[in-house]
């Protein structure tokens, strides 16, 4: 059943999942052509005006930032909407009445949404990735292609990481594999909080919607507090090295969100359980 619950999530998901994607490729084709005016390399083009084209492609630039914010933010509104509603509302009855557990309805719908932040977060980073092609394409010479770019920095890049990991004092593989580690579960500890705070509105007689907004903020604020708190407990603790202090960073914050996000599902998992209301 579980397998069919999480078909069924998906398949409720992946238009808007879709149709965010498609809106992070045209903001990518809007960056593209920002860096297309000879603004960014007027010798190339013999073109040392200021003229309408140049307009273009900063008003298109900044366009194109608004738009990936928007995206950003955009996924996270969508997945609190979409939970609530799903959850919590009038369509939510039918889902709470068929034969599967709490936890394998809360778990679809964190594995889904989870994974569709995932998607959204690598899409974002790819496009990124093409403006940073597209800006070293246009303010270098013709006969400089980004591939000898990616080849010159590519080649020094394993001495780079190794002089890196001596003036750290740090195994750098280590921060490599949490720094993936972290890219990969950021995104379902982020829905699993996220679901939390909209449950935990749902505990307020009145003013729902607005007291799991404020919950999830305030989760966020003291997310950052504690972290903050941590750090400079460490400061004040002593530290080998610069990358000793770096790394416990990295390592508290990790810790510090997943056990976030895990006491999160759970308050979930209460309400759904234990204090579901749907007037």
């Amino acid at each position: 059943m579980l397998g069919k619950l999480i078909k069924y999530e998906w398949k409720r998901t992946s238009k808007v999942g879709c149709l965010l994607l498609g809106a992070v490729a045209l903001i990518t084709l809007f960056g593209w052509l920002a860096f297309q005016t000879p603004m960014w390399n007027p010798d190339r083009y013999g073109y040392n005006s200021f003229g309408w084209l140049d307009i273009f492609g900063i008003l298109t630039l900044v366009l194109y930032v608004v738009m990936l914010v928007a995206v950003t933010y955009g996924i996270t509104i969508y997945m609190g909407v979409h939970f609530y509603k799903t959850m919590y509302t009038d369509e939510g009855y039918l889902l709470h009445t068929l034969p599967v557990t709490k936890h394998e309805i809360l778990g679809s719908k964190v594995l889904i949404d989870g994974l569709w932040v995932l998607i959204l977060t690598v899409s974002i980073y790819l496009s990124v990735f093409v403006l940073l092609i597209s800006m070293v394409s246009a303010v270098t010479p013709k006969d400089y292609t980004f591939f000898r770019f990616l080849g010159e920095v590519g080649g020094g890049f394993n001495d780079l990481f190794y002089l890196l990991g001596i003036d750290l004092d740090q195994e750098m593989i280590l921060w490599v594999v949490m720094a993936v580690l972290t890219c990969v579960l950021t995104p379902f500890s982020m829905v699993a909080t996220l679901f939390g705070a909209v449950s935990i509105g749902q505990l307020c007689a009145k003013h729902r919607v607005l007291m799991a907004i404020v919950s999830y903020v305030g989760i966020i604020v003291g997310e950052s507090i504690v972290g903050s708190l941590i750090r400079s407990i460490m400061t004040f603790s002593g530290f080998a090295s610069l990358g000793d202090y770096l790394g416990r960073s990295l390592y508290s914050n990790f810790w510090i969100n997943l056990l976030v996000a895990i006491g999160l599902y759970f308050v979930s998992w209460h309400v759904i359980e234990h204090r579901l209301n749907m007037e």
